[in-house]
């Protein structure tokens, strides 16, 4: 096998995962070159301002049907994309369409208070302040320094006001506070990211990986549910295809939930999806499971999984 190739025990479980006559497509998706996709910042901006100077200048400029703010280009346009004004002045950010999909069907509303347990480097933390017009407010937390740096520096960038970062594991995070929308984007094994040809994107694969990553999920997903408003919203997602990570981290909350929590089936249309596991390794999951959406790495799409829960009044 070539150091550039994808391992063999992520393509055995992939197969079982992904449908039969879906598979060498996603596998061909997942080999071919990246798209650039910009988010429109409009805290600073809008696509009537953006869309046309980039046309103008050149680029092959296509809006997205799913996601509103989104910019789709061609992959050779990366290097020329380099230093422009339009991202040094934080009018565009980099984002791609799946890592937009949270914030969107989540849907802060401008007033309201979110919580973003897992915020760095500040992608959907600044996309929801957007959608909010900065009003209201979100308390965006961070463990790592570094990141946690990042994800300030990324806010002043994008002039994102109402974003209140916090240093802090998430999942020891405190507040006499409860949120109208708490969005647990989840570290994850990043399988929907993996690149064939680079070697970066997977070298730290393993199951033993994908275990740890479950544990750290569960932890994060049940001390989120404590901030929520009765009535209010939390989405889990994450970039991976494992199912330990995905279908059985929902199950796992549901079934230890006592009903405090139910699943919102995920109304987006035009988004590339496959159904979601119902069981794994022997293990069946709540059939309330189908509500979550699973989006296929096509069509400037990455592997991705999101689970939208509310909370009952």
């Amino acid at each position: 096998m070539s150091n550039k190739s994808f391992p063999p025990l992520f393509l055995e479980r992939l197969e079982k995962i992904i449908p039969r006559d879906l598979f060498v497509s996603t596998l061909s998706s997942m080999k071919a070159p990246e798209v650039v996709v910009l988010r429109v910042n409009t805290l600073k901006s809008s696509f009537d301002e953006v869309g046309p100077r980039l046309s103008r200048e050149g680029f092959s400029v296509e809006r997205s049907v799913v996601c509103p703010q989104a910019i789709v280009l061609p992959s050779q346009e990366r290097e020329r994309l380099r230093g422009h004004a339009f991202i040094s002045d934080g009018k565009v950010y980099h984002q791609g369409l799946s890592s937009q999909l949270p914030a969107l069907v989540l849907s802060p509303c401008p007033g309201e208070s979110v919580l973003d347990l897992c915020a760095a480097p500040g992608s959907k933390t600044t996309q929801m302040a957007a959608m909010m017009s900065n009003e209201g407010a979100i308390t965006a937390v961070e463990i790592v320094r570094g990141r946690f740096y990042k994800l300030k520096a990324v806010c002043e960038l994008l002039g994102a006001k109402n974003v209140r970062p916090v240093l802090c594991d998430g999942r020891r995070f405190r507040s006499g506070d409860l949120f109208d929308r708490v969005l647990v984007d989840a570290p994850c094994s990043s399988e929907g990211l993996f690149r064939e040809g680079d070697p970066e994107s997977f070298g730290y694969w393993s199951p033993r990986k994908v275990k740890e990553m479950a544990h750290k999920q569960k932890g994060l997903l049940r001390h989120a549910a404590r901030f929520v408003r009765p009535g209010g919203r939390l989405l889990y997602s994450t970039c991976t295809f494992s199912p330990e990570e995905n279908e059985s981290v929902v199950d796992w909350f549901l079934k230890g939930d006592e009903g405090g929590f139910f699943l919102e089936p995920i109304a987006l249309e035009g988004v590339p999806r496959y159904p979601c596991l119902a069981t794994w390794e022997k293990r069946s999951f709540l059939s309330d499971i189908s509500a979550c959406l699973r989006v296929l790495p096509r069509e400037g799409f990455s592997g991705f999984f999101l689970a939208q829960f509310r909370r009952r009044s």
